[in-house]
C-alpha cells in the first residue's frame, strides 16, 4: 500500500497495512537534526512519511524587521514560528467597505501545493490546509474583539462568518482542479477549559457557517479534517453531524480522550493524534514516547480510521531523537492486523 493509500484508507475508516503518520508542522530545525536537509519535502521522503500539509501562497509586506502585513491587512509577528496577529483591519462594520479579499485565483496562490503534488502524485497524501470560519474573523477583528463582538455585533461577526465561506470554498475548489482530495480545516474553538464561546452560542451563530463550508467541501470531493485545540467534548455532536471525515488531535491537555472518542464516534469519524507535543514530545523519557504511541495505537487504531501523530505539531522545541522513537515506534506497534496482545500489555 502506498502512504497515501494509508492515509486514504485512515479517512475512510479502514485498516490500511500500518498506521499512517504526518504532521501539519515540522519544524526546520527538528528535521535539519535528524537528516540534516533544508527541504521539507525532501524530509518526508527520507523518513518516509505518508503525507504533507501544504497551506496556500500568500503575499507579505514587511513593515519593519518583526512584523509584517499579509494580503488581507492583518499584522503578523515575523521572527516567530507561529505568525500571530497582532494588528487588525476590522474594527467595526464601517470597516468591511475598505477591506480587501485576497484573489482567490491568484496565479502564485497554489505553488506550493502544485510542488508537493509534482513531487509526490499519487505516492503520499497532499493536503492542503484552508480555514473554516473561526480564525479569519479572529484575526481580522483581533481576538477579543471577535469575542465581544458575538455579543456587541453578531452581524458583523457572522458577515465575516460569511466571508470566510465564501473564500474558503473558492480556494477549494482551485485546489480541486489542481488535483486536491483532502482538506484540513485548522481553526480552534476551544482551550483546554472548553469552547472558547457557550456551546449554545456555538451551535446558533457558528456551526451553521461552519456545517454549510464542510458541505461544500464535500460536494466538491474532497475528505476533510478538523483540527482544534482544547476540550470539544460540548460540541462533538455537531462536529461530527457537520460531514468531516477527521477529527484532530483529541487535544490531551484538554482532557479528551482518544478511547471515548473513538467508541463514540468512530462509526462516523476517523481519528488523528494525540502523543502529547507540549511534554512528551520536548522533555519526556524514550520508554514515555514509546508508550505513549502504544496507547495510542491500542485506543485509536483498532478497527481502523486512524492517524497517528503529534498532539499539535512538531514544533522547535521537540527534541528531535524522541521524535524519532516516536517513529520507530509507530512502525513496531502500527502494523495491521494490529497485535493487540502486545498492545494490551503493560509496560513495554
Amino acid at each position: 500500500m502506498t502512504p497515501k493509500g494509508r492515509v486514504l484508507a485512515a479517512l475512510r475508516r479502514q485498516e490500511p497495512d500500518l498506521v499512517p503518520h504526518f504532521e501539519w508542522i515540522l519544524n526546520a530545525k527538528v528535521r535539519h537534526a535528524l537528516t540534516g536537509l533544508a527541504s521539507e519535502l525532501d524530509f518526508i521522503e527520507q523518513m518516509d512519511l505518508d503525507g504533507i500539509a501544504v497551506g496556500t501562497d500568500m503575499r507579505q509586506e514587511a513593515i519593519e524587521s518583526k512584523h509584517h502585513r499579509d494580503e488581507w491587512g492583518v499584522i503578523r509577528v515575523s521572527w516567530d514560528e507561529y505568525p500571530n496577529a497582532v494588528g487588525h483591519p476590522v474594527a467595526s462594520r464601517g470597516d468591511l467597505d475598505n477591506l480587501k479579499i485576497p484573489d482567490p485565483d491568484a496565479e502564485y496562490r497554489f505553488d506550493s501545493f502544485k510542488a508537493a503534488m509534482k513531487r509526490f502524485g499519487d505516492e503520499r497524501a497532499v493536503i492542503i490546509r484552508l480555514r473554516d470560519v473561526f480564525s479569519q474573523p479572529r484575526d481580522l477583528m483581533g481576538y477579543s474583539n471577535f469575542l465581544a463582538g458575538f455579543y456587541a455585533e453578531p452581524d458583523l461577526v457572522q458577515e465575516l462568518m460569511r466571508i470566510s465561506v465564501d473564500y474558503n470554498t473558492r480556494l477549494a475548489r482551485n485546489a480541486r482542479e489542481l488535483g486536491g482530495e483532502i482538506i484540513v480545516v485548522g481553526d480552534d474553538i476551544a482551550s483546554s477549559d472548553g469552547l472558547l464561546i457557550s456551546p449554545d452560542m456555538y451551535r446558533s451563530l457558528v456551526h451553521p457557517h461552519f456545517r454549510q463550508l464542510i458541505r461544500n467541501f464535500k460536494d466538491l470531493g474532497f475528505l476533510v479534517i478538523k483540527h482544534t485545540d482544547g476540550n470539544i467534548m460540548a460540541v462533538m455532536d455537531e462536529l461530527a453531524e457537520s460531514g468531516i471525515d477527521c477529527i484532530d488531535p483529541i487535544d490531551p491537555l484538554g482532557g479528551m480522550d482518544i478511547a471515548v472518542v473513538k467508541s463514540r464516534y468512530g462509526d462516523r469519524l476517523a481519528i488523528k493524534g494525540n502523543v502529547d507535543c507540549v511534554k512528551t514530545l520536548v522533555s519526556g523519557t524514550r520508554a514515555e514516547v514509546r508508550e505513549a504511541v502504544r496507547t495510542c495505537i491500542r485506543d485509536g487504531g483498532i478497527g481502523g480510521g486512524y492517524i497517528i501523530s503529534s498532539s499539535n505539531s512538531i514544533h522547535a522545541g521537540v527534541d528531535p531523537e524522541l521524535y524519532r522513537i516516536f517513529l520507530q515506534a509507530r512502525l513496531e506497534f502500527g502494523r495491521y492486523p494490529l497485535d493487540q496482545e502486545a498492545l494490551g500489555r503493560e509496560g513495554i
